[in-house]
């Protein structure tokens, strides 16, 4: 502080500073500016974190689509027990036989074969789970698949081991019915593909919503069973049958049986015409088989 001298010899006082008031107003306006950075760095940590478990909740579900994709692929070959490469195909739940990579089942399991079911959990719609059970067996025959409508199916005996591999799924939040599995053919047997879709959606109800993760798989082991169809013609008391409508899906050779009643006719080929026939009704059969022992059949009444 300087001292000056006034005119009649008086001390003047040089008073330089901020006032109070200015010294309040820089306080408030630096709480403002230090409170915005904060609110603003607050909610970048916040969109980053959920960015961060967003992304791992879709790999986790792109994971789960990739192993059942794998699976698929890898499906058993069908036997005359079961034909089709599915053993269970329904909207939310899929049960197929697949070889085992990572055990091998010992016994009479000679194919290593395990049997594999994925299922989705719809317990609480707004966190869907997807679930994976896994069967071994040592056996030579799979044991007798028991249809559930359970996700997981904890019975006792039914399953070795069950997963839970992805979560935050939504397919049927709100009343929703938005299937998870979708085939390629209403039969079973006849599927030939499989179109896996699962909705993700960490916090429904608030942005960015839900993304959608779709994967198509090709059964390349599908045996479907052969198509049979035959005419029976009659001429002058004899019947011509001829199976040549028959086929299989995977344009393999077929294998012909045919019958009157519970009496084998004498022919194995597309084509046979029985000898003179008595008066009445006669009962025709045909049964076509191939070469993955799949068969079908179909009967028809001639009147003579």
């Amino acid at each position: 502080m300087m001292n000056l001298r006034g005119e009649q010899g008086s001390t003047l006082v040089d008073e330089q500073g901020f006032t109070l008031v200015e010294v309040l107003v820089a306080i408030v306006m630096t709480v403002v500016v230090f409170g915005a950075a904060l609110t603003a760095l607050v909610a970048f940590q916040h969109n980053t974190t959920n960015g961060i478990l967003r992304n791992e909740a879709q790999d986790r579900a792109r994971n789960a689509l990739d192993r059942l994709a794998r699976g698929l692929r890898s499906v058993a070959a069908p036997t005359t027990k079961f034909s089709g490469a599915l053993e269970e195909a329904a909207s939310y739940s899929i049960t197929f036989q697949t070889i085992d990579s990572e055990k091998t089942a010992g016994g009479s399991n000679t194919t290593n074969a395990m049997r594999v079911r994925y299922c989705l959990n719809d317990s609480t719609p707004t966190n869907e789970v997807l679930w994976q059970q896994v069967k071994r067996w040592t056996t030579a025959e799979a044991p007798t698949l028991v249809s559930s409508s359970e996700c997981p199916d904890n019975t006792a005996g039914r399953w070795d081991s069950s997963y839970k591999l992805a979560s935050a799924i939504t397919n049927r939040i709100g009343g929703q019915n938005r299937v998870a599995f979708t085939y390629s053919a209403g039969s079973t047997p006849q599927i030939v593909a499989v179109e896996s879709k699962l909705y993700i959606d960490l916090k429904p109800g608030s942005q960015p919503g839900e993304s959608e993760l779709t994967t198509a798989t090709s059964l390349r082991n599908a045996n479907r069973p052969p198509i049979v169809s035959f005419t029976a013609t009659k001429i002058n008391g004899h019947v011509l049958l001829n199976g040549s409508e028959s086929r299989d899906p995977e344009g393999l050779a077929l294998t012909y049986k045919w019958t009157e009643g519970s009496t084998v006719l004498p022919s194995t080929s597309q084509q046979y015409e029985t000898g003179a026939l008595t008066t009445g009704s006669h009962t025709f059969t045909l049964e076509v088989t191939d070469p993955g022992g799949l068969s079908s059949s179909t009967s028809q009444t001639v009147v003579i």
